[in-house]
């Protein structure tokens, strides 16, 4: 059931008030609702409203109605929900519609066309082109214009029109008879004509403008009545153009009568499907095209462009519907054809629905006039198939067995490899870091590579040069192979009786392992769907990590931990710290955390961009001068100029330790839990101190225990004319920060007095005078120290 009662009442509504506003019939309404509305919704008064309207239904009748009739519809609309393609068909321009077409919408909700009728011109005027291209068998008749053209002996260039005699004058020539010449033989033969009289010339004819031929159209046309076509138009050309079938016109029974007698039968069939010009002639004035009354008409009811009504000769059936229509039978249901029509035989309900197999429908089902065939598309359920899904070596469907298992599904692990564990492998000894940039370069290759095995390749911003770069990841050693949930995997099973899905969730481990319990029977159609730890993040205490250990320990490189190890158990994996470690500087990054100190860091742009805004329309408005103007506009370059350089800052994703300065041994560190991917650095101890901003000497000094940072901002010439030493800050060799606001007596107990520290980075950052926004930005800053943008940024900062 596509759409419910409810649904549908909606829809109907919704129908309503868009044709009313478009301007259309609100008695057109039932019949483009047909297919969603009930029997009773389809009164008598609204069908004898819709046949007094005109025959062409609004455009968007029946648009988008296929295969969305519920139900709980009339019974000739029960077959109908299973048919779900799209409708294609539209009203076309000067084509009426017929009875039979309207009957055959009320009762599928598609506005289904005779087949042939997209091949037929919309417009019915006959147009001639001058320069048609002619056939070298056309025989000139009165009317044709020749361009003739002589010189040599006698000089012509002279347009003349064959009169009604069939003579062609040519000046200073001679007339001859022309009439039934044929055009391969037009030269031949003048110049066979004018050597009577001249020798010693060269001669060239051009067939113009050609006459046009008087035809009447007969019988059941769309436009019946006298037409004059061009004098090359035969049968079949006429047919596409002025001679069309009307509403109830035969495609099959175009005959062509000259003199009282039938010369020729057309078949329109024949020409569309199989390319045949079977009895097509050529046309000459007082030709009389008749159109017989069409045959019996079956429309054909299924998914796809091959829907339409179709005549039928006596003796053909399904079977040469279906070879006419070019459907693609591979995908039509075998088990369920249904053919609607009439049955004279109960007058209080004339119509019956009569359903057989396809092979019996297409050998004995003896078409008749008025019926609907309905075919559906196959049933896409598997009668023996089992589905594995997830993270598994190949999710596939495969074949089902009574009393199939889990573990004969999952054999073993190896079904539990993907591969694209081997290409990230293959990739390690392929790839390059030459190699992927210069793929940048080639459109081609970087197609190939962006595939699914993006986790091999980071993709980093766009350079000055608007060229974007492909880096290799530089580590050798990682996960490559996602990890399993092994406590949990689960089966989606149809239950039929309820008609809804069942999980069924059982223990990976235990089942391959052959429990009884967790080892389940399945059933034909179950889904078992294996997820990975990302899939279904499992506890930390049973997940494994793969962390890097670099920098001042004995045995740097990648080290395994089980779940539940530390920082610390870690840093004894990697042999002990080595002599010169400085445990102070121990500096942890995380993937997750880098992720959302971006996002804190774009919120924080976002935030100061209104503020900048805001201010710089501030400062223009309380401008007096022309120079506080220049001043406020300059200001503005720089605080936007700051912006961008934070905006390029790349947050490392540091896990701030609470560790103490004089720290020497593991057992100071604190018992960090560590999760995957995880890099830990300890650095040598440092021997300067870094000053940097709005100083009169930046530099890198020695560190000299004892100093304060007082000390060392005298030892760069202290604080500029331009600073702002309220907001001086340092940032600390494990990633805090200490700032000058954080006490009220700075050379006592504030930042001031404060001893610096082997590594520290001490920044005074600019006072712009008269601009609030700085110190806001200042704060800005400091948070992004916080969420671990590091001291790189100050570099970048103060640049």
């Amino acid at each position: 059931m596509f759409l419910s009662a409810f649904g549908q009442k909606i829809r109907f509504a919704l129908v309503c008030v868009a044709l009313v506003s478009s301007g259309s019939a609100f008695a057109q309404v039932p019949l483009g609702l047909a297919g969603f509305v009930n029997d009773q919704q389809l009164n008598r008064s609204n069908t004898d409203r819709l046949n007094a309207q005109p025959n062409n239904l609004p455009s968007n009748v029946g648009e988008g109605l296929v295969g969305k009739v519920n139900s709980e519809s009339s019974s000739g609309d029960v077959a109908q929900g299973a048919v779900e393609a799209p409708l294609q068909a539209q009203p076309l321009p000067n084509r009426p519609l017929s009875l039979f077409q309207r009957f055959v919408f009320e009762n599928t909700g598609k506005l289904l066309y005779p087949f042939g009728t997209s091949a037929l011109k919309v417009d019915l005027k006959q147009t001639q082109a001058e320069n048609t291209p002619v056939s070298a068998d056309y025989e000139i008749s009165a009317g044709d214009q020749i361009l003739v053209r002589v010189w040599g002996a006698i000089d012509v260039n002279h347009t003349a029109v064959v009169d009604r005699d069939g003579q062609l004058t040519i000046p200073s020539v001679g007339t001859f008879p022309v009439a039934g010449v044929r055009a391969r033989n037009l030269d031949q033969f003048l110049t066979a004509e004018i050597s009577k009289y001249y020798k010693n010339f060269n001669l060239s004819a051009t067939l113009g403008k050609l006459s046009g031929v008087s035809i009447y159209v007969a019988g059941q046309a769309l436009a019946p009545g006298m037409h004059t076509v061009s004098s090359t138009s035969t049968l079949a050309s006429v047919v596409f153009s002025v001679a069309q079938p009307g509403v109830n016109g035969s495609f099959r029974n175009v005959q062509l009568k000259r003199g009282g007698v039938t010369v020729a039968t057309f078949d329109l069939y024949d020409l569309l499907r199989k390319g045949e010009l079977n009895n097509d002639r050529k046309l000459r004035a007082g030709d009389v095209i008749f159109i017989g009354q069409a045959g019996a008409r079956v429309a054909l009811n299924v998914a796809g462009p091959a829907a339409a009504i179709f005549e039928l000769k006596p003796g053909e059936g399904l079977n040469d519907i279906l070879e006419i229509s070019g459907v693609d039978r591979t995908l039509l249901r075998q088990d369920s054809v249904l053919i609607e029509g009439f049955n004279t035989d109960n007058p209080k309900a004339p119509r019956a629905v009569e359903q057989l197999s396809y092979s019996r429908a297409l050998n004995q089902a003896a078409l008749k006039d008025g019926d609907i065939v309905t075919l559906f598309q196959t049933r896409r359920e598997f009668t023996n198939a089992v589905t594995l899904k997830g993270n598994v070596a190949t999710p596939a469907r495969y074949p089902f067995f009574e009393g199939m298992r889990i573990a004969d599904l999952i054999p073993n692990t190896d079904a539990l490899i993907q591969d694209s564990y081997f290409k990230k492998k293959g990739a390690l000894v392929q790839f390059s870091k030459d190699d992927a940039e210069r793929s940048v370069r080639d459109p081609k290759l970087q197609s190939q590579l962006n595939t699914d095995d993006s986790k091999l390749f980071n993709k980093t911003d766009q350079g000055e040069e608007g060229e974007q770069k492909i880096e290799v990841v530089e580590d050798t050693i990682s996960n490559m192979l996602s990890q399993i949930n092994w406590d949990y995997a689960v089966i989606e099973r149809l239950d039929r009786q309820e008609l809804q899905t069942r999980l069924i969730p059982f223990n990976l481990r235990k089942a391959m392992a052959g429990d009884p319990v967790q080892n389940m029977q399945l059933q034909a159609g179950d889904v078992v769907t294996v997820f990975g730890a990302n899939d279904a993040q499992i506890p930390r205490s049973r997940q494994t990590a793969l962390i890097k250990v670099t920098g001042e320990v004995k045995a740097p490189g990648y080290y395994q931990i089980a779940p539940g190890e530390s920082l610390r158990d870690v840093i004894v994996k990697a042999g002990g710290l080595a002599e010169d470690a400085y445990l102070f500087g121990t500096k942890v990054t995380r993937r997750a955390i880098a992720v959302e100190q971006e996002q804190q860091k774009q919120k924080a742009l976002e935030q100061a961009e209104r503020m900048l805004v805001s201010a710089q329309a501030s400062n223009a408005a309380s401008a007096i001068s022309a120079g506080d103007a220049a001043n406020a506009q300059k200001q503005a370059q720089i605080q936007g100029a700051y912006l961008e350089r934070l905006r390029k800052m790349k947050p490392e994703g540091r896990v701030v330790l609470d560790i103490k300065p004089n720290a020497q041994t593991i057992a100071e560190l604190p018992p960090l839990l560590l999760v995957d991917g995880d890099v830990v650095s300890i650095p040598s101890l440092p021997g300067q101190v870094a000053v940097l901003g709005s100083v009169y000497s930046q530099g890198v000094y020695a560190f000299e225990s004892g100093n304060t940072v007082f000390d060392y901002l005298g030892l760069a010439g202290g604080a500029a004319k331009g600073a702002d030493d309220g907001s001086i800050f340092v940032i600390r060799a494990n990633g805090t920060v200490d700032s000058a606001q954080q006490g009220w007596l700075p050379f006592v107990s504030g930042l001031y007095g404060k001893r610096a520290l082997p590594g520290d980075a001490i920044y005074v950052p600019e006072d712009f005078e008269r601009v609030s926004l700085t110190k806001t930005l200042i704060d800005i800053s400091q948070i992004f120290y916080q969420v671990g943008l590091g001291a790189a940024a100050v570099n970048a900062i103060q640049d």
